[in-house]
């Protein structure tokens, strides 16, 4: 019997007693996914204890074949005395499966990737996301640790020997492999209907532009996610008396923005929803009149795609895999938030149409059973190689 194990920093989240587990894209269909290699799949990261009611805003994880692993964080100057005992459960897992997959960037990804390397097991990389772009765009330590990380990374990428990347060329040209390598996102669409194109150009045609809803989705308390970019911006809007409403998803506190809307005086404008299942997702897209991804750290952001099934009109920023995505007309620069407020309120119907039609089209590229067919592949090439 193979064992696979899945490393990335999480977290999971687990009930008191550690036996149910739940989460959004950590989920039943990833397990399915990474079944290919073997007859178990373990997950290797952190946890974060949730009671009854916030498990139900999450899908929980359900699969006898499932297993996992705690590991403790390490990563800030609090939690650095858990380094040791740390990097002992990544030795002891990495040592007990036959098969290594790793989502970086990843702190315990990297543990793993020594482990793993040191133990000549077969490693499968997936590159999601700029590990420099998320660092430098944190805080002032962040800023200290993000050459350093991103050279560090460099390197890595190029010890591996498959890396499946997220982004057709961001992250390619700043973490390029000699290994074989494809580009396929992790987005789910099982589908795109036509008919998501009609209701989105009929729901256009009554749309009152004086009173659009837009909306982000990403998590609420991570800083380079953005949203407090786009409440400025309709702070800004609020003062030349142009009035929109913004509806936040994610995970999270969400204490940080709730000051901050306070501090703008949004409160009858914003709107923090918190988390949403998966399948919750698409409907709520469909309930809104623009997309806002304002994020300052992205690979290829599944939210923008999943917009684009829904055939959403949407404005990015010009981080990461965003520019692949969408027109270049409807980008910005990162944290500014007069571009935003300009974008949002110069919006005309014909442009929402037309967006809709581009960003739907672009969509099918993402389609499931097309990623599915091309990641299949590169697994079967990499499974016969390392003679699994």
């Amino acid at each position: 019997m193979k064992k696979v194990l899945f490393v990335h920093d999480g977290p999971l989240y687990v009930n008191p007693e550690e036996t149910r587990f739940y989460g959004i894209h950590y989920n039943n269909k990833l397990v399915e996914r990474y079944l290919y290699f073997g007859d178990s799949v373990t997950f290797l990261m952190r946890s974060e204890t949730i009671d009854e009611t916030t498990a139900s805003k999450y899908t929980e994880i359900t699969r006898e074949d499932f297993n996992f692993t705690a590991v403790p964080n390490f990563k800030s100057l609090r939690s650095r005395h858990n380094k040791a005992a740390a990097k002992e459960i990544v030795k002891k897992a990495v040592a007990e499966h036959d098969v290594i997959i790793i989502r970086f960037p990843s702190a315990i990804g990297v543990l793993a990737f020594y482990e793993a390397r040191k133990l000549g097991k077969p490693i499968l990389a997936e590159m999601v996301a700029c590990v420099f772009d998320a660092l430098w765009n944190y805080d002032w330590r962040g800023k200290i640790l993000a050459v350093y990380k991103y050279l560090q990374y460099k390197v890595h990428l190029k010890r591996t020997t498959h890396t499946v990347y997220v982004t057709k060329k961001f992250l390619q040209n700043r973490y390029p492999s000699t290994a074989k390598s494809i580009n396929c996102s992790n987005v789910v669409i099982e589908e795109v209907l036509e008919e998501n194109l009609q209701k989105r150009i009929s729901k256009i045609k009554e749309t009152d532009l004086s009173k659009l809803t837009i909306a982000t989705v990403g998590s609420l308390d991570v800083v380079y996610k953005g949203q407090a970019d786009v409440l400025k911006a309709i702070k800004i809007l609020k003062d030349q008396g142009f009035i929109c409403y913004y509806k936040i998803v994610g995970q999270g506190t969400g204490n940080r923005l709730a000051a901050l809307i306070n501090k703008y005086g949004l409160n009858h404008q914003v709107q923090i929803v918190g988390p949403l299942k998966h399948n919750e997702v698409f409907d709520f897209l469909d309930s809104i009149d623009l997309y806002v991804h304002p994020s300052y750290q992205e690979g290829l952001p599944r939210a923008v795609i999943e917009a684009m099934s829904r055939a959403c009109p949407i404005l990015g920023s010009t981080t990461g895999g965003i520019p692949e995505l969408i027109e270049p007309q409807y980008i910005f620069s990162t944290r500014d938030s007069n571009r935003i407020a300009q974008l949002i309120k110069s919006t005309t119907k014909e442009q929402l149409e037309s967006q809709a039609r581009y960003n739907f089209e672009a969509s099918k590229d993402y389609i499931k059973s097309n990623l599915d067919q091309r990641r299949q592949e590169f697994y079967a090439e990499f499974k016969k190689e390392m003679n699994l």
